[in-house]
């Protein structure tokens, strides 16, 4: 009976997302979240609340970035202090460090990238937001897996599709609370 109330009760809050509830943004965030993006950070609180992890898939240029930024400082702003991970093209590694310190500046962040990286997994634990490229992960796998995130970011998550890839198999090596795919390309 317990499963089946808690099957009933998915079911409704999957199938009618009005039902879900509410989450106000987090103080910190220096933006006006848009409605839509609004649904869309209840909907990634809705889904933490009950452990699953998701697809965040809308056009490009609507603001995913954004939702997912209110989505850290939130967990922040409620006492979460997590270390999470996100994993981008090369391309976008320092946009999310913009955007990061554009609307979330008390965010402390991390790159990893580039030569002089450091491969210290052991101070994570100092930052709220590790950033790093699908490239580095395939080089830094070896020490990155010893470290469990909070959860982890994917963009662009249409790179890691093909499970016969080392970008696949790399992603799932790490160690997270939980998984968040960010698309603008369509499955």
């Amino acid at each position: 009976d317990e499963v089946k109330d808690a099957i009933r009760f998915y079911r409704q809050s999957f199938e009618n997302p009005n039902s879900i509830p509410p989450v106000a943004p987090p103080k910190g965030l220096q933006v006006q979240l848009r409605p839509y993006q609004v649904q869309g950070l209840n909907w990634l609180h809705f889904l933490d609340k009950h452990g699953f992890g998701g697809v965040l898939a809308d056009d490009m240029g609507l603001g995913k970035t954004v939702q997912v930024i209110a989505f850290m400082l939130l967990q922040k702003e409620a006492g979460r202090p997590e270390t999470h991970l996100v994993v981008a093209p090369t391309s976008l590694v320092f946009n999310w460090r913009a955007e990061i310190q554009r609307f979330a500046p008390s965010l402390k962040v991390l790159i990893l990238h580039g030569a002089d990286r450091s491969k210290e997994w052991k101070t994570f634990n100092q930052y709220d937001v590790v950033i790093t490229s699908y490239g580095t992960l395939l080089s830094d796998i070896n020490y990155l897996r010893h470290f469990e995130f909070g959860y982890a970011f994917l963009d662009e998550s249409q790179v890691v599709k093909n499970i016969s890839s080392q970008r696949y198999h790399a992603v799932r090596l790490l160690k997270s609370k939980n998984r968040l795919a960010i698309t603008g390309t369509p499955v």
